[in-house]
């Protein structure tokens, strides 16, 4: 096995939480309208099942960034697997909703774990010429993820209690993960952090080109000694030397999860149905198109982000989404004078388009630039301070949604129209905090914040 192969097999083995963490997010979507026929669920009683995942994902963001610090990069995915087995048999299972609530906060616990573990781990695993590829394959399998989510919603729409199935299919996977973390090997800096210099160095002789590997040791070498002369403090994260990396850090999660994506991930069957699409397996059918398109739409990313650079996608994606979104944000408000066929088109083209614009840009760069932007001696820290808050923005969205789409916002379009305006301030915040770390190692990024 070549080691660029090799490189991708470990970044794949580590994205398999990125597979848990889109299915158990997403298959929740196709599962509510059996669950609600089961226990005549109110709109608040749903909102707590879609939403307590994320209460469970703030909660593992936090815990992960000092976990992954003393155990290593390795053994917090192995703990996150466990989790995942555990959380996905309880919703299986669950004989009430108070023991689905249970269920989907565990998984939300090891979500928000692999949420901050996944990313970094690759990040510091990544030579630098493909590390944007690499860490993108977190956000690649979140999408398969919910892809193959939706596809066992439609599989099992038509067994006795099906969505038991939908929500057990999630043991396999977490399995899969517990199982290949044992053939792979732990983060080089996370090593050399810990005086563990020979097994950094065997860990880039194995993984990086002949010659490159004392080089790099003695890069990461240098950068550690530098921050253990310092007192590692997280106040250090607000002050004003790292400030444009705090900024990016949260306001690329706000920017994401504020233009509706998870709303759009966690309730389009409900989109397809107020849009006029039946409220059986045709309805599901459309979402299984929404994982289709994001899917192959984060192959692109994938492709180009080391390539084209992160702001120019960043800048695309953007434009992309507000289009798109004001697109569905019509649709609704006129739906009235528009006719169904001209509805249905419009708002499933428009969610085909927002899905599309979105997958090659917010979606993977959000992973990626926490990943990237912070100082080794807080960067675990800080990732999952990040981390946190995408799950806190994430939460108020998708807890909020289905209350707002019981109001006139929702049969208008209010909403959509909302989510537009956070776009477009996002033009703003791409111009004049993001900067571009295409072809940068972690090392020459950290000695931005190095200058006076």
């Amino acid at each position: 096995m070549s080691k660029t192969v090799l490189l991708y097999f470990i970044a794949a083995v580590a994205a398999t939480g990125g597979l848990l963490f889109g299915f158990d997010t997403g298959v929740i979507n196709v599962a509510m309208p059996f669950i609600k026929q089961k226990w005549s669920l109110s709109p608040q009683a749903e909102s707590w099942i879609v939403s307590v995942v994320l209460i469970g994902g703030m909660a593992g963001a936090i815990l992960s960034g000092q976990l992954a610090d003393r155990l290593g990069r390795k053994r917090i995915n192995v703990l996150a697997s466990l989790i995942f087995v555990v959380g996905s048999l309880l919703t299986a299972v669950a004989p009430s909703p108070d023991w689905l609530v249970a269920g989907r906060l565990l998984l939300g616990l090891a979500i928000g774990i692999v949420s901050f573990s996944v990313p970094l781990y690759i990040a510091e695993i990544a030579p630098s010429h493909i590390r944007g590829r690499l860490v993108t394959f977190f956000q690649l399998a979140i999408t398969i993820g919910i892809l193959v989510s939706y596809v066992c919603g439609y599989a099992f729409a038509d067994a006795v209690e099906g969505w038991r199935l939908m929500l057990g299919a999630g043991i396999a996977p977490a399995i899969l993960l517990l199982a290949g973390m044992f053939f792979v090997p732990e983060s080089p800096r996370w090593l050399v952090n810990k005086g563990r210099t020979d097994e950094a160095l065997a860990v880039l002789n194995r993984i990086h080109e002949t010659g490159n590997a004392q080089t790099e040791l003695a890069d990461i070498s240098r950068t550690v000694q530098q921050e253990k002369t310092r007192k590692t403090d997280w106040r250090e994260l607000f002050s004003s030397r790292l400030r444009i990396p705090l900024l990016i850090g949260i306001g690329i999660f706000l920017i994401q999860q504020f233009s509706g994506i998870n709303a759009v991930i966690y309730y389009s069957t409900r989109i397809f149905q107020l849009a006029g699409f039946g409220s059986g397996n045709t309805a599901i059918m459309a979402t299984v198109g929404v994982g289709v398109i994001n899917t192959l739409s984060t192959l692109v990313a994938v492709r180009f982000l080391d390539q084209w650079g992160r702001k120019p996608l960043l800048y695309t994606g953007l434009i992309g989404t507000a289009v798109s979104l004001a697109t569905i944000s019509f649709a609704f408000y006129f739906k009235d004078s528009l006719g169904v066929d001209l509805l249905r088109i419009l708002s499933v083209g428009g969610v085909y388009v927002y899905i599309f614009f979105f997958a090659i840009s917010l979606g993977p760069l959000g992973w990626l630039l926490i990943s990237e932007v912070y100082p080794l001696r807080i960067r675990g820290f800080a990732t999952s301070l990040g981390s946190f808050y995408h799950w806190f923005f994430d939460f108020w969205v998708s807890f909020t949604f289905p209350i707002l789409a019981a109001t006139s916002l929702g049969t208008n379009g209010g909403i959509f129209m909302i989510y537009t305006a956070v776009v477009l301030l996002g033009l703003l915040f791409a111009r004049y905090v993001v900067f571009e770390t295409k072809g940068l190692s972690l090392e020459d990024i950290e000695k931005k914040w190095e200058r006076p």
